[in-house]
């Protein structure tokens, strides 16, 4: 769903879909200024319209992890983006950190705050799918 500004958050990814590399960098750009979010990861993909209240719609389903560890809360300052290079041998799950390994397919979103009509929310930008090799 479109945030404040008027357009809708996006995610990108940048590096290497081969599992043994070791990298992945997550991009979410288009946000509101100085918004802060953090990056959610998920072997299942699925739909929640607006969960929590929030403007947006939730793509990941399943166990849900959050990357909310030391500087992994983001603040998107003037230009509306954040960034956060992966550990793909820490991938957070509610029951404790996984590794990537060969032919499995991890889903991401970020998730960040918003404002509508002055008004704290959240939104979610659009997902991404990493099958990695």
């Amino acid at each position: 769903n479109a945030n404040s500004t008027g357009t809708f958050g996006s995610m990108s990814g940048e590096g290497s879909v081969l599992a043994a590399d070791l990298n992945l960098t997550l991009g979410a750009s288009d946000l509101p200024a100085n918004a802060f979010g953090f990056f959610l990861a998920s072997v299942d993909s699925g739909f929640t319209a607006n969960p929590g209240t929030s403007q947006g719609n939730l793509c990941l389903g399943g166990a849900i992890g959050r990357y909310v560890g030391p500087g992994q809360i983001q603040n998107a300052g003037s230009a509306g983006e954040i960034s956060l290079a992966l550990d793909l041998t820490q991938i957070p799950q509610p029951t404790g950190s996984v590794a990537v390994a060969t032919g499995d397919t991890w889903n991401f979103q970020c998730w960040y705050r918003d404002a509508v009509g002055g008004v704290a929310t959240s939104n979610f930008t659009d997902g991404l799918s990493v099958d990695f090799q």
